[in-house]
């Protein structure tokens, strides 16, 4: 299996201060890194399968918090206006979901003080942690669920589980390449996540035959995908709202075959949400896969055929 990290692509929007120590770590080792966590009077952090490390200023990975870096309000604001490309008006759509999609399909969470308005959350302000989770793409990794599954063929009506950093895109990304090869795929990539397109182009391999719907409302895109582009196969990440669940039911009849992902801890916290169990009882899904996270982020745990009887 090949790696390929966008971590290079996140360190532009860090201050020097913080830039230079996270471009002095390794190669090999930025490679496994899962996520850059800044939060405000505290340690810079980077997570590595599940746990996090404390980022020194010689680009070292250590358990010791006093050999860390501490990020200001100073450093964390310039980081957050470097994230908005400083015009947070252009990004607040995204700003009120709680996230930034920037470069090589990396997101940068946001966390901070809400303003609310008519009882809307409106926006954010005060930021205080920032959380971006760094794409890669493992090319390969979802072999053993194509492999479990009797090839990609069989593939349709799955939904992969998992707690959240679990790999759950990452797989989604890879099963989009293997199947888009070979059936026409409409991958719908509301948040930028799973293609990372630039200028038209997706910068990961998603299919010699996969259309991409890049930023998207999941719903509106499954609809005009069905309409115009003839898919066999719609790919999306992260479903369980009402309006992708309605697109999905509306869809189903029509020959095409979903995957999906949702979070879950569990097979049965996945049965237990109320838009999940309309789809399993309409035939979406066949299969359920669940993924490992921490230490064993990306392992296939399970698959399972949906249950005929619903708990």
């Amino acid at each position: 299996m090949s790696v390929q990290s966008s971590y290079q692509q996140a360190l532009p929007y860090f201050p020097a201060p913080l830039q230079k120590p996270l471009s002095r770590i390794p190669p090999e080792r930025a490679a496994q890194i899962q996520e850059l966590r800044l939060r405000i009077g505290r340690k810079l952090h980077a997570v590595i399968r599940g746990r996090e490390q404390v980022v020194t200023g010689s680009g070292l990975l250590t358990a010791e918090p006093a050999d860390g870096i501490t990020v200001s309000r100073q450093l964390l604001d310039t980081v957050f206006q470097n994230l908005c490309s400083h015009s947070l008006h252009s990004v607040q759509g995204a700003v009120r979901q709680g996230f930034v999609t920037i470069a090589g399909g990396n997101r940068a969470g946001l966390c901070g003080t809400a303003v609310m308005q008519h009882g809307t959350l409106e926006t954010i302000r005060a930021v205080s942690s920032i959380n971006i989770r760094i794409a890669s793409q493992r090319t390969g990794c979802a072999e053993p669920l194509v492999n479990r599954l009797g090839g990609t063929d069989a593939c349709g009506g799955l939904l992969i589980a998992g707690p959240p950093g679990s790999g759950k895109t990452t797989v989604l990304r890879d099963l989009s390449r293997l199947i888009g090869m070979q059936r026409r795929v409409c991958l719908i990539d509301e948040r930028g996540e799973l293609a990372a397109v630039s200028n038209g182009i997706p910068q990961f391999s998603v299919g010699t035959q996969t259309d991409v719907f890049d930023g998207y409302p999941k719903a509106e895109a499954i609809a005009a995908a069905v309409r115009v582009m003839s898919p066999e196969f719609i790919i999306c990440d992260e479903i369980g709202g009402e309006a992708e669940t309605e697109a999905m039911l509306a869809s189903v009849h029509t020959g095409v075959q979903f995957l999906a992902s949702a979070h879950a801890g569990s097979e049965q916290e996945l049965y237990r949400r109320p838009q999940l169990r309309m789809l399993f009882r309409a035939g979406v899904f066949r299969h359920t896969a669940m993924l490992s996270s921490g230490e064993q982020c990306g392992l296939l745990r399970s698959v399972s055929p949906v249950r005929k009887e619903l708990p």
